[in-house]
């Protein structure tokens, strides 16, 4: 076989994690704790689903690995998108807060909804400008 993988420790580590993150996730769904753990409505729930989805992504990099050059540029450019990232954070935080201190429109979108909508928005704001300066440098 050609493209026969070989697993080395560091795979075993997050495949472990992957099954410690399963059972936690079925472990507080079976223990009925996890409606209002850390302000999220379904904790458990999620911890499965993410502990399903790092196992597969283990799996597939396990298959479809390559060797990456890392070089002063790439380094450069990760530098300069996280910049970037974490400008467009503290924009939208200080436009919250603006938008917030005006009395006609309150924030009433729930924490949980918030943080996980925030995190989407920084990852696509990262891998946008990511892409954008690997065309220019």
């Amino acid at each position: 076989m050609k493209n026969k993988p070989k697993i080395k420790s560091r795979e075993i580590a997050r495949y472990a994690f992957a099954i410690f993150v399963i059972l936690l996730g079925l472990y507080l769904d079976y223990l009925d704790i996890s409606d209002q753990f850390l302000g999220f409505s379904s904790v458990g729930s999620w911890l499965t689903y993410i502990g399903f989805v790092m196992i597969a992504v283990v799996t597939l990099q396990l298959f479809y690995t390559q060797k990456r050059v890392v070089d002063e540029r790439m380094i450069f450019v990760a530098n300069k998108a996280m910049r970037i990232t974490f400008l467009a954070l503290v924009v939208f935080a200080f436009l919250i807060i603006v938008l917030d201190g005006i009395k006609a429109t309150t924030i009433t979108i729930p924490y949980h909804l918030f943080m996980s909508y925030l995190i989407c928005g920084l990852i696509i704001v990262y891998f946008i400008s990511y892409k954008i300066l690997l065309r220019f440098y």
